[in-house]
């Protein structure tokens, strides 16, 4: 008993502090990013001046939006990780609908075609775990695709569950990198590869569910997947 209960204040030892961590990196983080781009819109401003090309700041503060998004996302995944919550009733519809909304710009900018199923189920699972995985998972199909992508949303019944896909005509991950996909910075040491930290991000979040991710080639191009069991 003395052990179990010693296990149990560890965890909550643990969890609290993870929930700190989580905090620190959305607060701490995100305050240098802030001067980052002062400093940027100052350049910018005295290039204008000189009638030089502003182009040169933009690197800046796409840099700064990539690093905000990874903070945002590894925070999000923390809080998730230390404190789980409840699975309810979800209308997969509405989940999809705010993800797509989500990415709307990026959607129009690369010209894509989104093609949805006729209809969506209902199921168990946390709405904001999900919108984040349809968000991550849209947000791949998009950025490694050419101009005009199309892009395949499915789901399916299996059994003791449902199995959800991401389809596009991007050309596909090379063999090499594949068993890696969902691996947490696996990617960072491959400048090639194709795929960064969101899918391991995509990955932790469907597993609290109870679910599992994959990853299917197709011809001219790749489906990522994921599953949720039907309690």
């Amino acid at each position: 008993m003395k052990q179990e209960s010693a296990l149990e204040v560890e965890n909550a030892r643990l969890r609290g502090d993870l929930l700190t961590m989580a905090s620190r990196i959305g607060h701490d983080l995100r305050t240098p990013l802030g001067g980052i781009v002062g400093a940027a819109e100052v350049l910018r401003e005295i290039l204008a001046e000189r009638k030089m090309p502003i182009t040169l700041t933009q690197a800046i503060f796409d840099s700064v939006d990539d690093m905000t998004r990874l903070i945002r996302q590894v925070s999000f995944v923390a809080r998730a990780t230390a404190n789980p919550l409840s699975k309810e009733p979800v209308r997969m519809e509405e989940i999809v609908a705010a993800a797509l909304e989500r990415l709307e710009s990026r959607i129009l900018k690369k010209n894509a075609t989104i093609v949805e199923p006729p209809s969506w189920p209902q199921v168990k699972a946390v709405a904001p775990w999900l919108e984040m995985v349809w968000w991550n998972f849209l947000a791949n199909a998009l950025q490694h695709t050419g101009g005009r992508p199309r892009v395949e949303l499915s789901w399916q019944i299996q059994t003791g569950g449902c199995r959800f896909g991401v389809c596009d005509d991007g050309g596909g991950v090379p063999d090499q990198i594949r068993p890696g996909l969902f691996r947490s910075f696996d990617s960072l040491h491959h400048p090639e590869g194709a795929h960064g930290l969101g899918l391991s991000i995509v990955q932790r979040l469907v597993e609290l569910q109870g679910g599992a991710c994959g990853y299917e080639p197709r011809p001219g191009g790749s489906c990522f997947f994921f599953t949720l069991p039907d309690v």
